[in-house]
């Protein structure tokens, strides 16, 4: 059974705990480092495991690795057209050869149609690694390794299995590029610190807006599409996720009171100033940073982080949007739970 919102929420720390040493136990003399060792690497997700695989990618060009990060719908195909019927069914158009040397598919269930059916589509010879919480369902049945989450059953809406991808996803990067990129023994000690914040301010600034822009660069995009839609999600709030360079080509026009913005960044940065110009014209403004000298004004919310990047950083990031979440569904009187289910965005786990 899925465990209440905001009980799997505050459980992230023992999950993360848990999770990393799931993990850590298949990369140590694993296949999925050789796999994945060489070339490009090309990873894959749907929902939230997209913007996962966005910041991994970013992490991975970072540290000089050639990475791009794929939503799987863009491989597939809506419409099935046999003997001049058209269904509705989801098949893959097929991977085009040399689109990249190693295939990475994510999906914290193992039965995401679209992620199985591309990895499914991906030509012999290149390698195919999944990633997922259930390696016997369909995504691992299509994979030539399974890197286990080992994090349990998540929330309806998904906290704790986004958080140990987020987390699985950094330590692969540092097992594929020799590097150690967080301390990430800390990591569940810093998110049990965020997680004791008080995150009334942040639910009082977002309580009556009408819409939510969510903004960041690099690694952070992971946070960034994360954050817009979990509130959708959660709170039933539109919302919009843009890296920071493109929000500033038109999509910042919005900015007003009534509107709110999300930004993820420090000080110094363009999201740090960014803050300050949307809170200028009326917007209100959340901006969450590991850096502490950003002033604040009446519109202007500072989330304090601990000084931590690249992907671990990423974990921390979307802890406090989660608290915040469950604070708006309170003052609203909503329950949080996902209300429409297609009945084709899964495909069915094994049999007996």
């Amino acid at each position: 059974m899925a465990p209440e919102f905001i009980d799997g929420v505050r459980s992230q720390p023992d999950v993360l705990r848990r999770s990393a040493a799931a993990v850590r136990e298949a990369l140590d003399g694993g296949p999925v480092t050789e796999l994945l060792g060489r070339g490009r690497i090309a990873a894959i997700g749907m929902g939230a495991s997209t913007h996962a695989v966005a910041g991994f990618a970013a992490a991975l060009r970072a540290a000089g690795r050639p990475a791009v990060a794929l939503s799987a719908a863009d491989l597939v195909s809506n419409g099935v057209v046999s003997d001049g019927v058209v269904s509705d069914g989801v098949v893959s158009d097929g991977v085009p050869a040399g689109l990249a040397d190693a295939y990475l598919g994510v999906s914290q269930s193992g039965r995401s149609t679209e992620t199985v059916e591309a990895m499914r589509a991906v030509g012999r010879g290149a390698p195919r690694v999944a990633l997922t919480n259930n390696p016997g369902y369909p995504l691992g049945a299509v994979a030539d390794a399974v890197l286990p989450l080992g994090c349990g059953e998540d929330t309806r809406v998904s906290t704790l299995s986004y958080t140990a991808t987020v987390q699985a996803l950094g330590l692969l990067v540092d097992a594929l590029t020799g590097t150690v990129s967080a301390d990430w023994d800390a990591l569940p000690g810093q998110a049990a610190d965020v997680l004791r914040g008080d995150a009334t301010p942040v639910v009082d600034a977002f309580a009556d807006v009408a819409a939510i822009d969510v903004v960041g660069s690099g690694v952070r995009l992971a946070s960034v599409g994360a954050a817009a839609l979990l509130l959708r999600e959660s709170v039933h709030l539109p919302t919009a996720g843009f890296t920071t360079r493109e929000y500033l080509h038109g999509p910042l026009e919005v900015a007003a009171p009534g509107r709110g913005a999300l930004v993820f960044g420090e000080p110094g940065g363009r999201e740090a100033r960014l803050a300050g110009e949307l809170a200028g014209w009326g917007a209100a403004v959340v901006f969450v940073s590991s850096g502490g000298d950003v002033p604040e004004q009446s519109n202007l919310r500072v989330v304090r982080l601990p000084a931590v990047g690249g992907l671990a950083g990423a974990v921390l990031d979307i802890l406090p949007v989660q608290v915040v979440a469950a604070g708006l569904a309170q003052r609203k009187g909503m329950a949080i739970g996902l209300h429409h289910m297609p009945d084709d965005t899964k495909v069915g786990p094994p049999e007996g």
